[in-house]
């Protein structure tokens, strides 16, 4: 076998988006490639297994590959893996394609590909539907039709999925573009500009994408798709402001909060540690002329976990996307990554702070990085809420305010 490595292209995208339309036409014509093909399916039953075999005229039954009655990105991310080695150890094939089930969240199968010493991920493509993108940014007004077909997801689980799968992409296909007016479409880019404003937008009807915007692509990186998602260029903007800010304050001898920083993410091993923040607040983001806008929340104080639980019960609707680090008045040693999207809300660990470390390593850790010194809050420490609210007709008085509500006394 040849030491090159051999691409992979995950594609990924909700129920009835178009994936396995996308991957025959990849198959029926694919530019001098040896393409196998990885099919997740979470029914006792591979149905697009079947389809792929009947429309592709597949006759190398070793080259189409079953993961069935499981989901790759969790249950069967093991059995994935082994099975792309067992693909690539057979000299056979040059190209690796693997459809995810449309339940999947893209970002911890590109994790587990990129383990994958004979093998490198070439491109993550998300495959959307165009009308039920109109129905989900709608504010949930033509949501309801849309939800008597999935009678076996929640509105929060339809409405994470997709934002997951637009927001960590390298290569995203807006189908069925034939069934949404011109209108309907500008509204829809719009939210995905803020969703993930880098990614390689193609719209089209019955997936009819040149081939090599699917395989050969070489445009994805994990890094750089991570840090091109809406939130985190909120935030590196609302840092950018704050130092600008920082300086004219000082030129003015005004007084300003200091910032903050926190540990690496434990449990999302590509979070990112630093925050910056001043005290005074900015208008944040204009919206645009749909109403699509952002801005950042953030607070030195702790929320009451009893609180923002109560709230999250009638989180509003027209928050599309956030998330930042919490913390929390029950548990101040330890700092948290919090994210809705749509009404979906989960908050996970994300290391300590550094402010409840042991002093000399708090010194050790100051001393080395000075500009984390001359942000260290006395009473805090780096302890802080900051999270990137991404929404439609947002009324960020009236957020800041519930949200202020949440906060321990």
């Amino acid at each position: 076998m040849s030491d090159k490595k051999i691409p992979i292209t995950l594609l990924c995208g909700y129920l009835g988006a178009g994936k396995t339309t996308l991957l025959n036409r990849v198959l029926t014509n694919q530019k001098g490639y040896k393409v196998a093909v990885i099919v997740n399916d979470i029914g006792e039953v591979n149905v697009d297994e079947r389809l792929i075999s009947k429309e592709a005229q597949i006759t190398d039954s070793s080259s189409l590959v079953p993961l069935t009655n499981g989901c790759i990105c969790c249950t069967l991310k093991s059995d994935m893996v082994q099975q792309i080695e067992n693909l690539m150890k057979t000299g056979k094939f040059d190209y690796i394609m693997v459809e995810a089930s449309g339940v999947c969240e893209p970002m911890p199968i590109a994790q587990a590909m990129e383990q994958i010493e004979i093998g490198y991920v070439d491109n993550v493509v998300g495959v959307v539907d165009a009308s039920r993108l109109v129905d989900e940014f709608d504010s949930g007004h033509a949501l309801e039709e849309t939800l008597k077909k999935d009678a076996e997801e929640s509105e929060e689980d339809i409405e994470s999925l997709l934002i997951q799968q637009i927001e960590f992409c390298s290569t995203l296909i807006i189908n069925k573009r034939d069934l949404v007016t011109d209108e309907q479409m500008k509204v829809v880019r719009a939210v995905i500009n803020k969703i993930q404003p880098s990614v390689k937008v193609i719209e089209t009807s019955h997936c009819e994408v040149p081939v090599e915007d699917v395989i050969g692509t070489n445009r994805f990186d994990f890094e750089t798709v991570y840090a091109s998602a809406g939130w985190v260029k909120a935030l590196e903007e609302h840092d950018e402001e704050d130092d600008n800010d920082d300086h004219d304050e000082h030129e003015h001898g005004e007084h300003h909060d200091e910032h903050g920083h926190h540990d690496h993410d434990d449990d999302d091993e590509h979070e990112h540690g630093h925050h910056h923040h001043h005290e005074h607040r900015h208008e944040g983001e204009s919206e645009d002329e749909y109403g699509i806008g952002s801005f950042v929340y953030y607070r030195r104080k702790p929320f009451d976990r009893v609180k923002l639980d109560q709230f999250a019960s009638k989180w509003p609707r027209n928050i599309i996307r956030s998330k930042g680090v919490v913390w929390f008045s029950d548990e101040e040693e330890m700092a948290y990554v919090l994210e809705t999207s749509g009404r979906q809300i989960s908050a996970g660990y994300s290391g300590q702070w550094l402010a409840a470390c042991p002093k000399d390593e708090q010194e050790r850790v100051l001393a080395e990085e000075p500009q984390m010194k001359k942000d260290w809050d006395e009473k805090v420490g780096d302890r802080m809420i900051k999270m990137v609210i991404i929404g439609q007709h947002l009324d960020r008085e009236q957020i800041e305010k519930d949200l202020d509500a949440c906060l321990a006394k």
